[in-house]
């Protein structure tokens, strides 16, 4: 069930990345909806639920929006694989470095898109990949903050805190 909800939310948020984000962004800020929402899964629920976010969302996006097919989706996949390796490391999901992760994640992947999109059709006029990998940081940062704690408590009052109460 998780799969599927997590399938359905990455085409949602693809597709409101892709047709009303654009026209929000200001100062050269962009917000990954997709990558965020992947990361806070990845972190919180499951690694399986990240990785559907960051393919099926990071395809849509490329489709829409006219990219190089699959650029979206293996940057997004990168940043899911180093949220996971950062959950591995911390033991449970700590709302600081959830939202931590993403807004570092975030800015290492703009600036990873660019590169990554200069290379394949090149770069237009104007774009510096480092000047706007700040505002976008800051900016997933924090989206990530309010959404973040609803898969938190989620989790917790789901599976329980494991912290909270001995077993007797």
């Amino acid at each position: 069930m998780s799969l599927v909800l997590a399938a359905v939310g990455a085409a949602v948020a693809a597709l409101i990345q892709s047709s009303i984000l654009p026209f929000t962004a200001a100062g050269g800020a962009g917000l990954d909806l997709v990558l965020v929402l992947a990361v806070v899964w990845t972190m919180t629920v499951g690694l399986d639920g990240g990785l559907v976010w960051a393919f099926l969302g990071g395809l849509i996006i490329d489709v829409l929006l006219m990219r190089p097919l699959g650029l979206t989706a293996f940057v997004l996949l990168l940043a899911v694989g180093a949220a996971w390796l950062v959950g591995r490391v911390s033991p449970r999901a700590f709302y600081p470095v959830v939202v931590a992760t993403a807004a570092v994640t975030a800015g290492l992947a703009s600036i990873l898109t660019v590169v990554l999109f200069g290379v394949l059709r090149g770069l237009p006029a104007g774009v510096e990949p480092v000047s706007q990998a700040v505002p976008t940081a800051l900016l997933a940062g924090l989206v990530a903050a309010v959404i973040a704690p609803i898969p938190v408590i989620i989790r917790r009052r789901r599976f329980g805190d494991e912290t909270e109460r001995v077993d007797w």
